[in-house]
């Protein structure tokens, strides 16, 4: 094993962490309690799961956006109490069906979805513009290569 390959590889972990960081805090609205950038990808879930008919019910939400933001799913219903806290979804019993929850966007809560979205969207497009199209696209190629490889080292 190559020791300087292996330092180099931790250390650029810990770099992307710290750059991750940045891009949320960045796509998070300062104060006033908004939602934060992972809120912000959970409530896109929500509403395409909404837009798209996938599925009303909790359970649907649920494994979108566990799949989608890759988190646990205690975490996304941690996410849903939050994003409900905030006033920016509202979860209902299925009259028809009680073991269900239907989780609707509130109007504040599209509004954070359009807000968020125009961040991400200006934010990215620097990003790109200055790290270049084709390495921009060779990076996200590697992260999910290297995703996939520590998922199977691991299990």
């Amino acid at each position: 094993m190559n020791d300087e390959l292996t330092r180099d590889l931790l250390h650029a972990l810990f770099c992307f962490r710290q750059a991750s960081g940045a891009v949320s805090r960045s796509l998070s609205e300062a104060g006033g309690g908004a939602p934060s950038a992972a809120e912000l990808a959970a409530l896109g879930c929500i509403n395409r799961c909404n837009t798209t008919q996938c599925g009303e019910a909790d359970q649907t939400a649920h494994q979108s956006m566990h799949e989608t933001l890759s988190v646990s799913k205690a975490a996304v219903s941690q996410m849903l109490g939050s994003l409900e806290k905030r006033g920016c979804i509202r979860r209902e019993i299925d009259p028809e069906n009680r073991r269900k929850i239907i989780i609707t966007i509130t109007k504040k809560g599209k509004s954070a979805i359009d807000k968020g979205q125009k961040r991400m969207d200006e934010l990215f497009s620097r990003i790109i513009e200055q790290f270049g199209e084709k390495d921009t696209r060779q990076f996200v190629r590697l992260l999910k290569r290297f995703a996939e490889v520590v998922d199977e080292t691991v299990k």
